[in-house]
C-alpha cells in the first residue's frame, strides 16, 4: 500500500519510483507536458490564460492531496508513518501532481475509495436533496467553451464514446484532480465521484447517456452534435444533467461548448466554480484526444 509519507513526497514533487508505489503503468495520468494544446478557453465569454487553468488545477490537486491523505490515515492506521503536512503542489508542475494523485488512486483501488469516501457522500446526498427540494424543478447552468485549433468536432465526440465505453478510467479521472472514481458500469452509465464547483464535499452520481430528452441545458441550434445524458443520485432523483455541444470551427478545428444542469438552488459561487471545473475537465480530455490523432 502507498504510505502517507510516499504520497505526500510525491506529491511536492520528489522523485519515487513506480516500483515504490507499487502502481501499474495504467495508474500514470494520459496527460502530460501542461495543459496547453493549441485551445483557448473561454469562461463568461472572456479568454482564459493556461497559466490561470494550471493554477485553479494546482490549487485543487493540492485539496485531493490533503484529502487522500487523511483518509490514508483513517483506513490504513499502523502502516502510515507520522503524519506529515501536505507540501504544496507547484503550480509549474502539474504533470508530478497528476502522477501523485493517479498513483494514489490506484493504490486505494475502486473499493477502497468507495469505502474512503462513503461517509461524505452520505452527508453530500442529503445536501443535494434538500437543495433539489428547494429548487422547485428549476435548474442553473453552469458553462464554458474550448476551442481548439486542431481535431473534429465528431472526432472528439467519438473518441469520448469510444473511452467512455471502455471504462478508461486513468483518462477520466486524470482529467480533474477533483474527480476520484469515474466507472462505467454494466448499465453504460457512469459512476463519478468527485467535487464538483466549489463544493466542499464529494458527491456520487450516476449519468445517463441513453437518456438526452430530460435533460436540463438547452440545446444550441448552432451546435449540431452534443454528448448529453442526465444526472441521478443512487436513489433515483434526477439531480441535473450534462450538454456539451460541439460543432466546427470555420478556419479548422472545432469549439465546445460545455454545460452542467445543478439544481437552482445550489449557490452561485459554486455554479461559478464548476466553470472552471469544466474547463479544466474539458481542456485536458481534448489534450488526451489531440495526442492521440499523431
Amino acid at each position: 500500500m502507498l504510505t502517507r509519507r510516499q504520497f505526500v513526497a510525491a506529491a511536492a514533487g520528489v522523485a519515487v519510483g513506480a516500483t515504490t508505489f507499487g502502481a501499474s503503468a495504467a495508474a500514470q495520468p494520459p496527460l502530460a507536458n501542461g495543459t496547453d494544446s493549441g485551445r483557448t478557453t473561454f469562461i463568461d465569454g472572456a479568454s482564459i490564460e493556461p497559466e490561470r487553468l494550471a493554477e485553479w488545477e494546482r490549487r485543487r490537486a493540492d485539496s485531493a492531496a490533503a484529502r487522500l491523505s487523511a483518509h490514508y490515515l483513517d483506513l490504513a492506521g499502523d502502516e502510515l508513518s507520522a503524519p506529515i503536512s501536505p507540501a504544496a503542489l507547484a503550480a509549474d508542475d502539474i504533470d508530478s501532481a497528476r502522477t501523485a494523485l493517479a498513483q494514489a488512486r490506484a493504490s486505494i483501488g475502486a473499493d477502497g475509495l468507495r469505502r474512503m469516501l462513503a461517509a461524505e457522500v452520505a452527508t453530500s446526498d442529503a445536501v443535494t436533496r434538500a437543495a433539489l427540494a428547494a429548487s422547485g424543478n428549476r435548474w442553473a447552468v453552469s458553462a464554458a467553451e474550448i476551442v481548439s485549433g486542431r481535431g473534429s468536432s465528431e472526432g472528439f465526440a467519438d473518441w469520448f464514446t469510444r473511452e467512455r465505453e471502455a471504462d478508461d478510467r486513468p483518462v477520466w479521472t486524470g482529467a480533474c484532480p477533483d474527480h476520484y472514481l469515474i466507472e462505467t458500469g454494466a448499465d453504460g452509465r457512469q459512476e463519478v465521484y468527485e467535487v464538483t464547483g466549489g463544493a466542499v464535499l464529494v458527491s456520487r452520481f450516476f449519468v445517463d447517456y441513453t437518456d438526452r430528452d430530460r435533460v436540463p441545458v438547452p440545446a444550441d441550434p448552432d451546435y449540431p452534435l452534443a454528448i448529453a445524458g442526465t444526472a441521478w443520485l443512487a436513489g433515483g432523483e434526477l439531480i441535473g444533467g450534462v450538454r456539451h455541444q460541439l460543432r466546427a470551427e470555420p478556419g479548422g478545428g472545432f469549439r465546445a461548448k460545455l454545460g452542467v444542469a445543478f439544481p437552482a438552488a445550489v449557490p452561485a459561487r459554486n455554479i461559478s466554480e464548476h466553470q472552471w471545473h469544466l474547463a479544466v475537465e474539458f481542456g485536458n480530455w481534448i489534450t488526451v484526444y489531440l495526442n492521440s490523432l499523431g
